[in-house]
């Protein structure tokens, strides 16, 4: 069963990030964090916030320019943003005019 379970986990995660055009995996031995981010001809068009393959909120997101991405979770009052840059492959959150590096990551760019 557990064999079962995990192989489901794997190809629920891969299949994700497969859809998605733009995907940015943290690990590290404990715990798996990954942010999706979808564009169409308009531009970026939201994404997903997963922790250990499970969705734990929606992203409103926009492009800042061609290796940064800046996105909030739906429904939070915070003033807290996400900024995903894949050159240094790298998810940080700024919170006013501090920022802080959440974790060095694994990019992938359809």
């Amino acid at each position: 069963m557990k064999k079962i379970l995990a192989t489901a986990l794997v190809f629920s995660s891969l299949s994700t990030m497969a859809m998605a055009d733009m995907a940015f995996q943290c690990s590290d031995r404990n715990t798996s964090l990954l942010f999706t981010l979808y564009e169409d001809n308009s531009g970026m068009r939201g994404g997903h916030m997963y922790i250990n393959n499970i969705q734990v909120a929606r992203l409103d997101t926009y492009r800042v320019n061609d290796i940064s991405v800046r996105g909030n979770v739906v429904g939070n009052g915070a003033e807290v943003e996400f900024v995903f840059n894949s050159s240094r492959q790298a998810v940080y959150i700024e919170i006013g005019n501090t920022s802080e590096l959440v974790c060095n990551a694994q990019v992938t760019d359809n």
